[in-house]
């Protein structure tokens, strides 16, 4: 893309200011099925995405294609859409922070690792499961996949920004079957070092998790202490923190509306925005090139500041918090690389006062089994009883149900565990003081 010849036609054609995204990705996908090759996928891609501001409004535009038409036509686009704009979001080209803390975490050698390999080592992996357990009766799915992604921001103002990262990510999906009784286990693991994989220790996981659930049956009915796995709590935060968003407070829809600097949650809770925290993550701008920086969102359960994005920031006269999100027709907002303050306690500790409780390590339905409006929720859940401190017999085909906004007012300990999720989440297992649970 010739970045000069958009800038300069942009002003020939009346634009007050422009911005040019080039996102160029490159990925690799492969995955086995009895023995066999089932898909092997090596491809590559660009999107390029433009805004520009035409007679105070905003415009943007969208190609896959990188030609010598493709300066025109965006300029073009971004004209037209400006000209039908009905929207309120304020038309901002961002001029750039004052300092942007700049660090790669991208990985060169992973490049180099062969195709061959990679895939070998999913014969290998589909071998070993089959093999790990008389239990497990089928192998539905091991696949491997990698990531590449080069992203550059440039705009009228001479701000020129760039973040490479990859990673890759190995995953599979075991059954396992005694008599009537059938489970299954879904497992990924990812990194952006490919020596940190061991495929040993990711089958063993792999089969004592599934062999682990057979033998399941629904609890008693009743409000138990429960405790949810990382995983689960990641996904359940990322559902609570999108009433930090600004555009979610503007239109009226956020449950924290008129709570800033107000208690939303348990005084165990503390919430970091965490973009530089030193992981394959690592984000040092969003997509209006506003510097991110690291900041608490929730500290000991008060709420400190919303997510903003240039429009909604200079609406509320604050400053932007770097979560501009360029969705290809609209900056909105994005929540990403969120860490929650790890307790001082082990999962062991975490449960050991517990007589009899619920250890959730399995959420379904969290998209339509929960009101975003009212944050009430009632979820398919599986996982294990806690009897007397410790983890005991599995329990499945139950329903979680309760209030996001009361859940999180009601942690009781946070886990020490700090584990990175394929979300970018960093979360710990917690303890809720209770919730229903109808088997």
């Amino acid at each position: 893309m010739n970045v000069k010849k958009f800038f300069a036609l942009a002003q020939e054609k009346g634009l007050e200011a422009a911005e040019l995204v080039i996102q160029a990705n490159k990925t690799t996908e492969m995955s086995v099925y009895d023995a066999s090759v089932e898909r092997y996928n090596l491809s590559s891609s660009i999107k390029i995405m433009a805004r520009g501001i035409y007679k105070g409004k905003m415009g943007f535009a969208m190609s896959e294609k990188d030609d010598k038409t493709t300066a025109q036509y965006l300029v073009a686009q971004i004209k037209m859409s400006a000209g039908v704009s009905e929207s309120e979001d304020l038309s901002i080209i961002f001029e750039g922070s004052p300092r942007y803390r700049k660090k790669s975490f991208f990985n060169k050698k992973l490049a180099t690792i062969s195709e061959s390999e990679k895939l070998e080592s999913l014969f290998a992996i589909e071998k070993a499961l089959k093999a790990g357990h008389p239990l497990i009766n089928a192998v539905s799915m091991v696949g491997y996949s990698e990531q590449e992604s080069d992203y550059k921001l440039y705009n009228s103002h001479s701000l020129k920004l760039g973040n490479k990262q990859n990673y890759y990510y190995y995953y599979t999906q075991v059954v396992a079957k005694d008599g009537d009784d059938v489970k299954s286990n879904f497992e990924v693991f990812f990194d952006n070092d490919y020596a940190k994989f061991s495929a040993d220790g990711f089958v063993n996981k792999v089969v004592d998790d599934v062999i682990k659930k057979l033998g399941g049956s629904p609890c008693a009915t009743k409000d138990y202490p429960v405790v949810f796995n990382p995983k689960m709590t990641a996904s359940l935060l990322a559902a609570y923190l999108t009433n930090a968003s600004a555009e979610r407070v503007e239109k009226k829809t956020s449950l924290f509306a008129n709570k800033l600097n107000e208690r939303i949650a348990s005084s165990k809770v503390t919430v970091f925005d965490a973009p530089l925290t030193n992981n394959l993550f690592y984000r040092y701008f969003d997509d209006e090139g506003v510097a991110k920086t690291n900041k608490p969102i929730i500290k000991n359960g008060v709420l400190q500041t919303f997510f903003h994005n240039l429009s909604t920031a200079t609406k509320m006269g604050v400053a932007p918090t770097g979560h501009g999100r360029n969705t290809g027709g609209k900056i909105s907002i994005g929540i990403t690389n969120i860490a929650l303050k790890p307790g001082r306690n082990d999962f062991n500790t975490l449960i050991k006062d517990i007589k009899e409780g619920v250890f959730i390590n399995e959420l379904m339905g969290l998209h339509s089994g929960l009101n975003a409006i009212s944050g009430d929720f009632s979820l398919q859940a599986a996982g294990f009883m806690i009897r007397d401190g410790k983890l005991a017999e599995p329990v499945n085909l139950i329903t979680v149900a309760g209030n996001l906004v009361k859940m999180f007012m009601d942690v009781k300990a946070v886990g020490n565990e700090n584990e990175l999720q394929l979300s970018s989440y960093i979360t710990s297992s917690i303890l809720v003081k209770s919730l229903k649970i109808a088997g």
